[in-house]
């Protein structure tokens, strides 16, 4: 792992998640990329030279942030927003190779009925690069028990699971598999991948209507720190980001969740 990006808001909670991505690629010894997840191209104005002195004091209060937190600002470097959000996120995986987005939950909202708000929504459900939710109030930490939750185990491309492999190595942690058969479950879910099979300590299933479920039906007997699922074209964890925002009613982790991207 190489490359990290860290887009920051305006939540009070800003400062905690990038503290976390920061010890995150201290731990990797990889370069993190901090980005403005209130860009000044998406206020209501379009008055350029207002946007200007926006984007000036939002690369200010980043650096600030940053300044308290580490005095390795070689390894911390200050992207500006040369698009929207999701179309720098997209130029930068271009040039760069980005290899983890790391956010909040809530970037910029204040709705407490919110589990991912819309910045973690869109960079979900609009890039192929893997993200981490990381929690609102916790530090980093490596994960020793990590649960894979999918109801196929179908993986499309051997990069997809690049990330896992690279946490579950460095971090020396169990992984437990968690097949959930969901109505309309069919033959083919049971093609699983080799190589998760391989690396895995346990396979566990489950009947139930929804992945997320089936994850509230094991999750207290296996105690995980880390929520591994797969964000696919069409599914269930699709089908609840359509919006770009998910409500804790929905679905709600207060552990590290790491969405794989494996298209269909």
């Amino acid at each position: 792992m190489q490359n990290i990006l860290v887009p920051i808001g305006v939540s009070k909670y800003a400062k905690t998640t990038l503290s976390y991505a920061i010890d995150l690629a201290a731990h990797f010894k990889c370069n993190v990329y901090v980005i403005d997840a209130y860009p000044a191209h998406s206020s209501l104005t379009t008055l350029s030279n207002v946007n200007a002195r926006l984007e000036v004091e939002n690369v200010q209060r980043i650096k600030k942030m940053v300044a308290s937190i580490t005095t390795k600002k070689d390894k911390v470097k200050i992207v500006s927003s040369e698009q929207d959000l999701v179309g720098t996120i997209r130029k930068l995986d271009q040039d760069l190779g980005l290899d983890l987005i790391v956010t909040g939950p809530l970037n910029n909202e204040i709705n407490e009925a919110v589990f991912l708000g819309k910045i973690a929504g869109s960079m979900i459900k609009r890039t192929q690069v893997p993200v981490i939710i990381a929690p609102l109030d916790k530090t980093f930490k490596p994960s020793k028990k990590m649960l894979l939750a999918f109801k196929t185990g179908e993986v499309k491309s051997s990069n997809t699971l690049r990330v896992l492999i690279d946490f579950q190595d460095s971090f020396m942690a169990s992984l437990k598999l968690l097949l959930v058969k969901v109505p309309g479950f069919a033959n083919r879910n049971h093609q699983l991948n080799d190589e998760l099979m391989q690396r895995s300590d346990q396979m566990l299933f489950s009947e139930n209507a929804t992945v997320y479920q089936g994850v509230l039906e094991h999750f207290q007997a296996n105690q995980p720190n880390m929520l591994v699922v797969f964000k696919r074209e069409r599914g269930f964890f699709e089908k609840l980001w359509e919006t770009d925002i998910v409500f804790k009613k929905d679905f709600y982790c207060t552990i590290p969740l790491l969405i794989l991207k494996n298209k269909d």
